[in-house]
């Protein structure tokens, strides 16, 4: 009888459901990690870790209890170097320690996109506040607090003077693992997202597609990221060719990324880019609708040495997108439309099922507390109509100071 192969997953929340499931079904035993017992993932896993993604020696001594035979994971950015360092450590395949952390710390990125000739926007990296305060000086106009290593925009704030960014500087440093914070000249334009696929070194992009923002202060959230773009053909292939150069020039190995880019004045700026595919199922759903990819076999496959050549790429000629809500701060009183919208045709995933009645609500300064929804058409018109018929569908009601208050969309 064949032995069944340990592969080690790490995260358990929602957005590692899909990968998963795809262990299973590709035949492994599945040890999964995360600190939170609480989470989704756990449910599905064969054997359950709890402990700190980030923690790279105690994954280690895991990994190597139960003789793993790969480890794996997607659409978070925390255990990417954890994923690399133990790979490394135990001859599996991987991208390699040093390459994880340029695709995890935000000033690393921008330092080798220097080296690479990439243009950047202003920056610097500081641990102070009095250091922030000299840089913020020589800007001029806005500036942009970024915890170097962490993810989900957290400690993402904006500051438009010494005072606010005095105010603020703290809660960014919070969010820092490394206690050091990049101080970000702020610009505004039209934003893009860019999904990748490497293997042995070679890359190639996937789709490419529009980010459109919540208008809410200080945080950093879309409300939908459509795919393909609707920008001009000759803005598209820069920002790809862009993102071409950055991920050639990090020396990625193999993998799904996930990259997003500004575009101001007609000059195209890095935001960040990942070694790992897009959230909000972004990697599980909207890669394959678009491409035909089983994202989550390419990455079990990479991660086992299974994979003997890239994936078969077939545009399928449709288009796709998430589109969140945040729920006002209160307590949910009425729900309704929510059944309608989970089994509706053109609906691939959502995380709707953690809504219910009675429910307390509260306050969001990031991306991790929003409801989205991923949802496919034929073409941008027919998912205009299925988005908005979505949104007049889920009837949210949450008891707050002010009365019962709606889900805020934009």
């Amino acid at each position: 009888m064949e032995q069944v192969e340990n592969l080690m997953i790490l995260g358990a929340n929602v957005l590692q459901i899909p990968l998963i499931q795809q262990a299973h079904k590709s035949g492994y035993y599945t040890i999964v990690v995360s600190p939170q017992k609480n989470e989704p993932g756990f449910k599905y896993a064969d054997l359950a870790v709890y402990a700190d993604v980030r923690d790279e020696a105690t994954v280690l001594d895991y990994a190597r209890k139960y003789k793993i035979a790969g480890i794996v994971t997607d659409q978070t950015d925390l255990p990417v170097r954890t994923a690399a360092y133990v790979a490394e450590q135990m001859g599996l395949p991987g991208i390699g320690y040093d390459t994880a952390c340029l695709f995890t710390d935000k000033y690393l990125m921008r330092e080798k996109c220097r080296e690479l000739g990439i243009p950047t926007l202003k920056y610097k990296k500081v641990n102070n506040v009095n250091d922030a305060i000299e840089f913020f000086q020589t800007l001029d106009g806005d500036a942009i607090l970024k915890p170097v290593d962490n993810q989900g925009s957290k400690g993402v704030l904006k500051v438009s003077s010494n005072e606010e960014l005095m105010a603020k500087f703290n809660l960014a440093l919070e969010y820092s693992k490394s206690g050091s914070v990049l101080v970000e000249q702020f610009v505004t334009g039209r934003e893009f997202v860019v999904e990748g696929l490497a293997f042995n070194y070679r890359f190639e992009n996937l789709v490419c597609g529009d980010t459109h923002y919540f208008d809410i202060p200080d945080v950093f959230s879309a409300t939908t990221r459509v795919f393909p773009s609707k920008a001009d053909h000759k803005l598209v292939e820069r920002v790809k060719k862009l993102n071409q150069d950055i991920i050639t020039g990090f020396g990625l190995k193999q993998g799904i990324t996930h990259s997003e880019f500004i575009v101001t004045r007609d000059n195209i700026y890095l935001i960040e880019t990942a070694a790992r595919g897009g959230g909000v199922f972004i990697s599980s759903d909207v890669i394959p609708v678009l491409t035909g990819i089983n994202t989550e076999k390419f990455l079990i496959g990479i991660a086992t040495g299974t994979q003997k050549e890239p994936p078969v790429v077939c545009e399928t000629g449709r288009v796709c997108c998430y589109i969140a809500f945040y729920l006002p701060v209160g307590e949910i009183v009425s729900l309704d439309g929510v059944e309608r919208v989970k089994n509706l045709s053109f609906v691939h995933r959502h995380n709707l099922d953690e809504i219910h009645i009675g429910m307390k609500t509260s306050a969001f300064t990031d991306k991790t507390s929003r409801k989205f929804v991923v949802v496919s058409a034929d073409n941008h018109n027919q998912l205009e109509e299925r988005v908005e018929f979505i949104r007049t569908t889920l009837k949210i009601g949450v008891l707050t100071e002010q009365g019962v208050e709606r889900p805020i969309w934009k």
